[in-house]
């Protein structure tokens, strides 16, 4: 996951490289005495807007976390649909839409330059980032802060904490008492102090802490600096006390947010009808024809404050796939049939279950409904899973754009904390970006069994 400040520094050089593609393609297309931005406005408004709008949805600021090729691809696809819907909405002002040679050029200009600085920051990487440098106070599950800083923040640094001495192997080295903290800090020259949920802090060392956070010395309590950086709740560091007490879960306290997502969501389920009908007729079609069986396939799954309603999907498993009872799947999955692991890929055996949001079983947006059989395990395994069911299930969620397809009591545990990240933080801005990085899962699908 990449960081909202770090991704607004990126789309920073992207609209730079924008900036610089739109200037060089006025010299060599442009008719002299014309200019690009004041003739042709309409265009190279429209330009920004989509180039912008499809690096972020296909994910295209992931650089140096995958592999570059995928990397080359996301821009290269993102730079061929910012041209083609920039040309078609300029398409209605004449004195503005760019001729074909000047919409090549440009497309090609900007393409080289987005994929140019990705490369150049990628030799780079080293060179450009400075790691955190982290001191802990506390020791409590500093094992497992450890776990935490290592997949969300791999380049950080951890010293060591202050505490009590004798902790274990997990928790790293012992630095000194709680009171020498900062002088600690300072030697090591710690860019952070991370405070764990037993930080042993009286008065006298929350006055000093406070100082040193009002001087610029970063000071942070471990939950709320990895909701913000990760955009995720770290299961291990939190507990009820922290839930009740903190910012947010307030979807079942906001009556008005509760009848807007309501309203969005049948709007969105209607519209997205009219493009989906055809698309369904063929599904149904092509899943009738490869095997035999049911079109639709009706199973179980635990919604709103854990009541049960059947959910519809398109086949995409033989008919007897589950003839020994209830399991995950898994991949490269042999009970999938050739035609249904395309399905699922795409997402496209979900459409059915726009009814569900239709009936109100559902929303567009939400964790995604399990089945009792694995709820009752999960519940038992892994503290706050309840808590999920506090709102309805999605087609689409926060979980679902942002971690692979999860086929393990571990792969819940993760998607529990992304979900978590979502019902605390459930906003209208929030519903937007997830549709629109669903949209880019859809065309780069990974994970999908």
């Amino acid at each position: 996951m990449i960081s909202k400040y770090r991704m607004a520094l990126l789309q920073v050089l992207d609209v730079f490289c924008l900036l610089l593609a739109l200037s060089l393609t006025s010299l060599a297309t442009i008719e002299p005495g014309l200019s690009i931005f004041q003739d042709y406005t309409g265009a190279t408004l429209f330009t920004f807007f989509f180039y912008m709008l499809f690096f972020y949805i296909l994910n295209a600021y992931a650089v140096g976390t995958e592999d570059f090729r995928e990397t080359t691809g996301r821009v290269l696809v993102a730079c061929i649909l910012g041209i083609i819907f920039s040309a078609t909405a300029s398409y209605a002002f004449q004195h503005w839409r760019f001729d074909r040679e000047t919409s090549l050029v440009l497309f090609a200009l900007s393409f080289v330059f987005s994929l140019g600085w990705r490369w150049l920051y990628r030799l780079n990487a080293h060179r450009l980032t400075h790691p955190l440098r982290v001191l802990l106070v506390g020791v409590d599950r500093a094992g497992k802060v450890r776990q935490l800083l290592a997949e969300g923040l791999p380049q950080a640094e951890i010293l060591g904490y202050v505490g009590e001495k004798d902790q274990g192997p997990d928790a790293g080295p012992c630095l000194g008492p709680p009171f020498l903290a900062l002088d600690i800090a300072r030697e090591k020259h710690a860019t952070m102090i991370l405070l764990l949920p037993d930080a042993p802090i009286d008065d006298d060392i929350a006055h000093e802490l406070l100082e040193a956070k009002l001087r610029g010395t970063m000071v942070v309590d471990i939950r709320s600096f990895y909701e913000h950086v990760v955009r995720r709740l770290p299961l291990s560091q939190i507990n009820d006390e922290w839930l009740l007490q903190t910012e947010g879960f307030s979807l079942n306290t906001r009556g008005s947010l509760r009848r807007l997502k309501r309203a969005l969501d049948v709007l969105i389920s209607l519209v997205l009808l009219v493009p989906a009908t055809p698309v369904m007729l063929l599904t149904a079609l092509i899943v009738r024809l490869e095997s035999p069986g049911p079109v639709i396939y009706r199973q179980d799954r635990v919604g709103l404050f854990e009541k049960e309603f059947t959910v519809y999907k398109f086949r995409s498993m033989r008919s007897d796939a589950e003839k020994d009872g209830a399991v995950w799947a898994s991949a490269n999955d042999a009970r999938v049939t050739r035609f249904g692991r395309f399905i699922r890929k795409v997402r496209i055996d979900e459409l059915p279950q726009i009814w569900n949001i239709l009936k109100g079983d559902m929303s567009f947006i939400g964790p995604r409904p399990e089945r009792m059989a694995f709820v009752r395990k999960l519940k038992e395994n892994i503290p706050c899973y309840s808590l999920r069911h506090t709102v309805k299930p999605g087609l689409t969620g926060w979980a679902q754009v942002c971690y692979p397809y999860g086929a393990s009591e571990e792969d819940a545990r993760r998607k529990l904390e992304y979900d978590l990240y979502y019902i605390k933080n459930m906003s209208l801005l929030l519903d937007i970006s997830i549709i629109f990085k669903t949209v880019g899962v859809v065309l780069f699908p990974k994970g999908a069994r």
